[in-house]
């Protein structure tokens, strides 16, 4: 019972914590009084919330704020269960927010180190939280700290739900609509400047590295089932 009461309580911090840093990394977008890098196209106000990156850590805080429900519950029937479909809805936030560090880590920061703005650039001020902290806090407590449910081979295809819908929408406001009729620029260059034949071959890389990253997430979980 011991070792049940730790693994909710340190559940129910880091859950808290990825909340907080959720709230506090969407207020910063929302300040006035912040001197913002100017190539990061309108990273603010509401204009932030068209960026996978917010959408997934938002994502997140909205899984944990649930399953902070189940660890208050657990802690006072000194029990450890977390519903099914509340377990599937933090894996498939888990894995959105691990898409984004991913990327981030394999994608963007190589291509600032290369321009000369530095690899760790994109982890430093207000980003820590949303490109390292959040996902790794994710990552931990899923795979360690709430493993009541099993999560199965088919269950785990749920968690690329999130970058297919993400990318009908991408692939629409930057292709299909163009920023010069109100749509996107493309922010995360996945048309590699302007090629938009690109576009279906960096769609199946993402959703090839989403799919390990899935399986990976989702044996990690299966591997702490007591």
């Amino acid at each position: 019972m011991e070792n049940i009461r730790k693994k909710n309580v340190i559940s129910l911090i880091i859950n808290l914590a990825i909340i907080f840093f959720t709230i506090e990394s969407v207020w910063y977008s929302f300040r006035t009084d912040v001197i913002r890098d100017p190539d990061w196209f309108g990273f603010e106000g509401i204009h932030s919330l068209r960026f996978f990156t917010v959408l997934s850590n938002i994502f997140v805080a909205i899984s944990s704020f649930v399953t902070i429900i189940y660890n208050v519950k657990n802690i006072l029937s000194d029990s450890y269960n977390y519903p099914s479909w509340s377990t599937i809805l933090k894996y498939v936030s888990t894995s959105a927010v691990t898409v984004t560090f991913t990327t981030v880590a394999v994608l963007l920061a190589p291509t600032y180190a290369i321009v000369g703005k530095g690899y760790f650039t994109l982890f430093v001020g207000n980003h820590v939280y949303m490109h390292l902290l959040t996902p790794i806090l994710a990552i931990i407590t899923f795979s360690f700290f709430e493993t009541s449910k099993k999560i199965e081979f088919k269950k785990s295809l749920l968690g690329l739900l999130p970058v297919i819908l993400y990318s009908v929408i991408y692939i629409t406001m930057v292709i299909f609509i163009g920023k010069e009729n109100g749509g996107w620029p493309d922010f995360y260059n996945f048309t590699f400047g302007g090629h938009n034949w690109v576009i279906p071959f960096s769609v199946i890389g993402m959703l090839l590295l989403n799919f390990c990253i899935c399986i990976i997430l989702a044996k990690c979980h299966n591997k702490n089932i007591k």
